[in-house]
């Protein structure tokens, strides 16, 4: 059996004691140490979510005016573009009218010059008929 004696009783004691000194010592002071560890790391966290979805929003308008500014350049290159094609048909029109008056005037003109050549030689027909047999004969003709 147990005997309970005073060593017991003292050693129930120092225990108690070295209970209430280390709690108040020891413990407590690691518990709010760690407390505030705690509300620290929450706080920390709680901010890291806000820069974080501070990041998600500024990303979201980042694509955003990304693709508006995408579309946009676009858009001009397509304008840019169209006047350019506008601008070729133009001048290529312009360039083919002006051939074409070119060419009309020059087709006026060679048939003038034919026509004044055809009268020049039908006036000069006879003195060419005149040259001619005066070669073949081989005699001057009278």
């Amino acid at each position: 059996m147990l005997s309970l004696d005073w060593t017991f009783a003292f050693q129930i004691i120092l225990f108690l004691v070295l209970w209430a000194f280390l709690r108040r010592f020891l413990f407590e002071p690691h518990f709010e140490v760690m407390e505030q560890r705690e509300h620290r790391s929450e706080g920390a966290i709680k901010q890291a979510q806000r820069v974080k979805a501070e990041v998600g929003e500024m990303e979201e308008q980042y694509k955003s005016r990304l693709t508006a500014t995408r579309t946009g350049a676009m858009q001009q290159v397509d304008t840019v573009s169209r006047e350019a094609e506008g601008q070729a048909q133009a001048i290529t029109d312009a360039a083919r009218t002006e051939a074409d008056k070119i060419l009309s005037e020059m087709r006026a003109t060679l048939q003038q010059e034919i026509a004044n050549t055809r009268k020049e030689l039908q006036s000069r027909a006879p003195e060419f008929a005149h040259n001619i047999s005066e070669k073949l004969l081989g005699r001057p003709l009278t």
